[in-house]
C-alpha cells in the first residue's frame, strides 16, 4: 500500500503543477489582443485522475511499494516473542545449572539479601537445612557469608520470630525488610497458621518455606498435607512447585509478593524429591 505521506506529496506536487500553467495568456506578435491558452492545454488533463494525480505517477509508486515487505501477521509476531522469551529463559537459568532444587533456593535467599533463617527441623525439609550446615562444601564456593540459620522451639517460634525479625529491619537498606522460616510438613505446616495469619493481618513481609513429602508419594502418605489449601486464606501467595526448573522464577516472585504493594506473607511448598532434583539441560529446555 501506497505510504499516506509519501501520497499526500505527491498529490500536491502533481497537482499544483497540472493546474498551474506556466502562463494564462500569450501576446500575439501581430496585434495587442490576448488570446487564451486554456483550449490548447486540454491534453495536459487527460492523464489526471478525478482527484487530479497524474496516472503514471500513481502506478510508478504503487509498483514500487510492491517490493516492500509486508508487515508481519500477529501470529507470526506472538511467535516470535515466545521464542525470544524461551532463549532469555534458557540463559538465565543457565546460572543454576547442575544445582538441586535446595541449592537453587539457597541460592536465591543469598541473592534477596536474606542473612538469617528461623526454623525447625523435619524429614520432608533435610534436603535444604544441608544447605545451612557450616561444613557445607559450596559456601567456600559462593563466597558469601552463610546465612546464619537459627532452630527454634517449634515452627510456630520460627514463624513469630520470622515476623518479629522482619518489622525490626531498616526500610532503607539494600533490600526490603523480608522474615524467613522453614518448617516441614503436616503438623510444621499446620503449626505455622497462626504467624501466617497474624502476618497477613499486620501486613508483615515474611516467605515461609516447607518441605512436603514426595511427588511420587501416594495421597496418604506420612505427614502429608494439603499446605497450600490450608495457608492460601493467610498468605498473599501460596503455591507449589512442580519442578526444579521453577525454583529461580517461583523464589523470585514470592520475595517480590512479599516486600511489595502491601506487604504480607508468602508460602512455597517444597516436595522432598523435587528438593532432590537437578536442574539438568535437558530439565531447562523442557
Amino acid at each position: 500500500k501506497i505510504q499516506k505521506a509519501a501520497l499526500l506529496v505527491l498529490l500536491s506536487a502533481s497537482s499544483s503543477a497540472a493546474f498551474t500553467p506556466s502562463h494564462r495568456f500569450a501576446i500575439r506578435s501581430q496585434g495587442t489582443s490576448l488570446q487564451s491558452t486554456t483550449v490548447k492545454d486540454e491534453d495536459l488533463f487527460k492523464g489526471l485522475d478525478r482527484n487530479g494525480a497524474i496516472a503514471k505517477d500513481v502506478a510508478e509508486l504503487i509498483t514500487a511499494s510492491g517490493n516492500v515487505p509486508p508487515k508481519p501477521s500477529r501470529e507470526v509476531l506472538e511467535a516470535n516473542a515466545l521464542r525470544h522469551t524461551k532463549e532469555n529463559i534458557s540463559q538465565y537459568m543457565k546460572n543454576y545449572e547442575g544445582l538441586s532444587g535446595a541449592a537453587i533456593v539457597y541460592m536465591k535467599l543469598l541473592e534477596n539479601g536474606v542473612e538469617v533463617v528461623n526454623g525447625y527441623s523435619g524429614g520432608a525439609v533435610l534436603p535444604l537445612l544441608d544447605q545451612f550446615h557450616p561444613d557445607n562444601p559450596r559456601h567456600k564456593v559462593i563466597g558469601k557469608k552463610p546465612i546464619r540459620w537459627i532452630t527454634n522451639s517449634n515452627e510456630s517460634s520460627a514463624g513469630h520470630i520470622a515476623e518479629g525479625y522482619a518489622k525490626s529491619m531498616p526500610i532503607n537498606g539494600e533490600h526490603k525488610p523480608v522474615g524467613v522460616a522453614i518448617a516441614t510438613s503436616g503438623p510444621g505446616v499446620t503449626n505455622l497458621i497462626t504467624p501466617l495469619q497474624d502476618g497477613i493481618c499486620d501486613g508483615v513481609p515474611m516467605v515461609v518455606l516447607c518441605g512436603q513429602a514426595a511427588t511420587t508419594a501416594p495421597p496418604d502418605a506420612f505427614q502429608s498435607a494439603p499446605a497450600v489449601e490450608m495457608t492460601a486464606p493467610c498468605t498473599k501467595w501460596s503455591y507449589q512447585i512442580k519442578s526444579a526448573a521453577e525454583l529461580p522464577f517461583a523464589m523470585d516472585y514470592a520475595f517480590y509478593v512479599a516486600r511489595n504493594g502491601r506487604p504480607g506473607p508468602v508460602f512455597l511448598d517444597l516436595p522432598k524429591d523435587l528438593q532432590n532434583q537437578v536442574l539438568t539441560p535437558a530439565l531447562i529446555q523442557s
